[in-house]
């Protein structure tokens, strides 16, 4: 073999040997646990409020109800921050309140004054659901949906077109998923592609032009277990709103009697998923798989995808105590779906008052409130054609640990860019609290609002949370 051949077939064998080094170097990395950096925003708002909703929509943080730092009932208005997001060039004002503005239909076209309501977004439109008055009782709306138009600021409702409806509740998990979308969709491939550009916005999403909303409302609605008073135990049972039909459907009921209120719901690739505490060294994460027809159908006669049936309600226990860390029990906190990028997606389970429990696992309410100031991560299974079900499927093969189903708590990092302010104003962190309003800005950047802090009293500034 001349030198220059064997120089070459060196030089492939050596970045063989090193691509493979890499590789299994990439493959035995955790995916956790992951870090967290808080920034206080800087905003003329000072919005003292809790039981309150927060939804964030292209970079901006709807506001709706709550009660002030008096305990009374807030107004019906919508208070509107302009998050102070790298991308932003507009140079839009930073706050602004919207009065209560509806139709021109009969009877109340307006959303009355609430809190321990609900809230979501798909598209460009705010979903409100339940809540209370001044009364002790959920306000009785016969399952009516309030909408926010972001564009419009206009309110109207949804009511149902059927007589089946869940009952009135207060404090009840709320999430939605913009699927199926509406008959312009083309059938299954443009709902698939509009699944990956979804996707793909939410990991990088300076590199996509997010396309206009369609004109049509569309999506699903998920609400969960509530309560029909403050003094009344968890309904248990789970429902789906079709915004585009108007009707309701009875999801199977959850299968624990220990889901605080408001109870922690999220939704993940196609699943559901719900936290409930049975004791201080133990409690449990249910998930309730959702048929993949809900996801693919554009309307009522696409017969592409045959409807399947609905699961029932699984349930894994995971420790917290010392030698195996997980979240405490707690309500009043946060729970969102967060993405690092390449199909790789987690909870974040953060803040939240203390549920005191007992040896039998019964709540003692009667006990002092204490608020945590932690966070957690728990990582559901990847999707099997992404990036990260794909490493995830190899690790299984080559024996290393995929991280699946685990928790770990997140490691807070100080905000070096804003470390000189944060200090001045004597906060780099929220500090423990629960009952606030919170959302995904998108990938993984939250955003929350007021709550009740370790005092006790009402905090009416604003943090965002970026996740690495």
């Amino acid at each position: 073999m001349d030198p220059g051949t064997f120089l070459v077939a060196e030089q492939v064998v050596s970045t063989t040997v090193e691509g493979a080094a890499l590789a299994s170097i990439g493959l035995a990395q955790s995916t956790q646990p992951l870090s967290a950096t808080f920034t206080r925003i800087t905003s003329e708002a000072f919005l003292p409020r809790s039981s309150h909703t927060l939804t964030v929509v292209e970079g901006r943080a709807y506001i709706f109800g709550g009660k002030t730092q008096k305990g009374e009932l807030a107004g019906n208005e919508v208070h509107i921050v302009t998050l102070p997001l790298k991308t932003r060039t507009d140079g839009e004002p930073d706050y602004k309140c919207v009065p209560a503005l509806g139709g021109t239909g009969e009877g109340q076209t307006v959303p009355q004054s609430r809190s321990g309501h609900s809230a979501c977004a798909i598209g460009e439109r705010i979903y409100i659901f339940g809540g209370q008055g001044s009364g002790a009782d959920a306000l009785d709306e016969n399952g009516r949906i309030w909408v926010f138009d972001t564009n419009s600021l206009h309110w109207s409702f949804l009511d149902p077109k059927e007589d089946v409806y869940p009952p009135p509740r207060i404090y009840a998990g709320f999430v939605a998923t913009e699927h199926p979308l509406p008959p312009g969709s083309d059938g299954i491939l443009k709902a698939l592609g509009a699944q990956i550009q979804e996707t793909v916005s939410k990991t990088i999403p300076s590199m996509v032009k997010k396309p206009s909303p369609p004109a049509e409302p569309h999506g699903t609605i998920f609400v969960s277990n509530g309560l029909s008073s403050t003094k009344s135990e968890p309904l248990g049972d789970s429902w789906a709103f079709s915004v585009a039909s108007q009707t309701w459907t009875q999801l199977p009921s959850t299968p624990s009697p220990n889901i605080s209120s408001p109870p922690s719901l999220a939704f993940v690739h196609e699943r559901l998923y719900l936290i409930s505490s049975t004791s201080e060294i133990e409690s449990e994460i249910h998930y309730l798989s959702l048929p993949k027809s809900l996801f693919l159908r554009t309307d009522s006669k696409d017969e592409d995808v045959e409807s399947e049936p609905l699961s029932s309600w699984e349930t894994i226990p995971f420790p917290t105590n010392p030698i195996a860390p997980g979240p405490r029990p707690r309500k009043g906190a946060g729970l969102l779906p967060i993405t690092t990028g390449n199909g790789r997606a987690y909870l974040l389970y953060f803040l939240g008052e203390r549920v005191p429990t007992s040896a039998n696992g019964t709540s003692q309410e009667d006990e002092t409130p204490i608020f945590w100031s932690d966070a957690f991560s728990y990582q559901p299974p990847a999707t099997v054609v992404s990036p990260a079900g794909v490493k995830d499927s190899t690790r299984s093969t080559l024996g290393i640990s995929t991280g699946e189903g685990t928790w770990a708590e997140v490691k807070v990092i100080a905000n070096e860019e804003g470390r000189g302010k944060l200090e001045e104003e004597g906060k780099s962190h929220p500090g423990p609290r629960g009952w606030f309003g919170s959302d995904l800005i998108g990938g993984a950047e939250v955003v929350l609002w007021g709550g009740i802090d370790g005092r006790g009293e009402t905090e009416g500034d604003g943090w965002m949370i970026s996740i690495k």
